[in-house]
């Protein structure tokens, strides 16, 4: 999470003080609620603790509250407090921890213990939220319920969200819509750069024969529906607890992702009687079984648990190196979330990277772990659209054959029910890069949406497929320097003078520009990247 200097005190990562002040700063230039955006193992509850010890610090009668869903994250993040200020005026509120000690300055508490008690709390200055994505819309939950008598009891309090996914499967993003509780984004750090500094440990996958069939699975709140869901689990657990021992043969720890009970039984069962051991975790699971469970694993007595709906958040097992996807969903923060039980940083077990071993085609659905982005809020926004390969008319996402020209749209591929798990990268960095020849290249007007200013599509086209790239040719703020850019590295070395100021101009000087011989396509996400373009020396 962080260091520690000679003197004994914690010492904040670089990113961890960049978080804090680019935090207090947001909300003195700010009304509302930010999100502090930071993954699994960028040390979240350090960057509270020293939000704590700094508002205290400033006005020593601030009163600060950490609310949260989880006993084991109130545990963590009282015990890191404590590391980071001795001192700290801190009390836990949570009846899971059998502790209730309301009159605390500063109070760690779960939303379960305290939705009820916002009057009896009193006195609130400043609300930190962490696992921020857990606070639904509606308000007639413990959510709704506490921070709507919150705020009757504190009409100037300020509230702070953390969490590594800002956002839900049924709302999309956390601070869009007109009932958002977060306004904006007042520090991010992004996965890869935690795994290039070597912060976290990176995640690889192995392509598998084996994939679960959802083909035409019900869809139940926003998710697979878990009564159907479970039969087409139990169809490959068998044979998928072959392929995972085997794959899984040098790795220490394993974490497997089940979507039912029954699923969790099943699984257990096939891997016990191959003579591994194997225990299941659900949200019914006690504290004390849970605690013994997870110290087990961290110990190295147990090789494997399987986690029914828990060990998503708040769960800190280093020594897990692999991790089973048995559960699609279609929750992109799911995904992140259970992926990132494999990515925390293990030296002392020898750990390099985590495997994933993709049977629920958690890649397939959502990409790369690192590019996972939320999806659109339902209701919101304009209907769904398709652009038409021939003349470039949007139309909707339904309309099979284009009006303007009569392209007839090929009808969508049904997939197989055994298609590989997983051939594509868990991170984008992993991904593979392809150069690809170009025999042509057109330049044309594309016709923005929203208001935005229109850009200047690039088209190479190959023996195989096109590859466009959109180019901000006129645009205001940072965009302009990125055109201005693009030219410059395009232009032919021979002319001279300023780029293009408008996007007519630009389109009828592209005989500046030279003629590509090749282009580096990275195959990420849902589309093709072009990261370079090779030009013709003598064009």
């Amino acid at each position: 999470m962080a260091s520690f200097v000679p003197d004994g005190k914690l010492r904040l990562r670089d990113y961890q003080e960049n978080a804090v002040s680019q935090t207090w700063d947001w909300l003195c230039a700010n009304d509302g609620a930010p999100i502090i955006e930071a993954p699994v193992g960028a040390g979240k509850s350090v960057i509270m603790a020293e939000i704590m010890r700094q508002a205290c610090a400033e006005a020593p009668d601030t009163r600060i509250l950490m609310v949260t869903h989880s006993s084991e994250l109130v545990q963590q993040n009282y015990d890191k407090l404590k590391v980071l200020w001795p001192d700290a005026p801190a009390g836990i509120y949570s009846a899971a921890l059998k502790r209730k000690e309301i009159e605390a300055q500063i109070l760690f508490c779960t939303i379960q213990s305290v939705y009820r008690m916002a009057y009896r709390i009193g006195r609130v200055h400043l609300i930190l939220v962490d696992e921020a994505h857990t606070i639904g819309r509606k308000e007639k939950t413990m959510w709704g319920r506490f921070l709507t008598d919150t705020r009757i009891v504190n009409y100037d309090h300020r509230m702070v969200g953390l969490t590594g996914t800002p956002w839900r499967l049924d709302t999309g993003s956390l601070i869009d819509g007109d009932d958002r509780l977060f306004h904006g984004v007042s520090y991010r750090i992004r996965m890869i750069e935690l795994i290039e500094r070597g912060y976290l440990c990176p995640v690889v996958s192995q392509p598998t024969g084996l994939r679960i069939d959802t083909d035409g699975v019900r869809k139940t709140a926003g998710d697979f529906n878990m009564g159907q869901l479970s039969g087409r689990v139990d169809d490959v657990i068998e044979e998928a607890v072959d392929d995972f021992i085997q794959r899984g043969h040098d790795r220490r720890t394993w974490m497997i992702f089940a979507p039912t009970i029954e699923n969790a039984q099943h699984i257990r069962g096939a891997v016990e009687s191959r003579g591994i051991g194997c225990a299941i975790v659900t949200a019914d699971t006690s504290s004390d079984e849970r605690n013994a469970i997870l110290s087990a694993m961290r110990a190295g007595t147990l090789r494997s648990a399987v986690s029914v709906g828990t060990l998503t958040t708040g769960i800190d097992v280093p020594p897990v190196d692999m991790v089973v996807a048995l559960r699609p969903t279609l929750s992109s923060a799911l995904v992140i979330q259970m992926i990132g039980r494999g990515m925390r940083l293990s030296p002392d077990t020898g750990k390099t990277d985590c495997l994933l071993c993709d049977y629920a085609g958690w890649l397939m659905k959502h990409g790369p772990v690192d590019l996972i982005e939320p999806p659109p809020r339902k209701g919101s926004g304009p209907a769904p659209t398709k652009q038409c390969p021939e003349c470039e008319t949007l139309l909707p996402i339904h309309v099979m054959d284009c009006p303007t020209c009569g392209y007839a749209f090929p009808p969508p591929e049904k997939e197989k029910a055994r298609l590989r798990a997983s051939e594509l990268p868990a991170l984008s960095t992993q991904a593979e890069e392809k150069t690809i020849k170009v025999t042509g290249v057109t330049y044309s007007r594309h016709k923005s949406r929203k208001g935005k200013p229109d850009t200047l599509r690039v088209t190479y086209k190959s023996m195989l497929s096109d590859f466009s790239r959109w180019v901000p040719i006129g645009h205001d703020g940072p965009a302009q320097f990125m055109g201005k850019k693009w030219w410059a590295e395009n232009r032919s070395p021979e002319i001279s003078g300023p780029a293009p100021y408008t996007l007519d101009e630009a389109l009828s000087r592209t005989n500046e520009l030279r003629q590509p011989a090749e282009i580096v396509v990275r195959m990420a996400g849902k589309y093709p990247e072009i990261i370079k373009v090779n030009h013709h020396e003598h064009a």
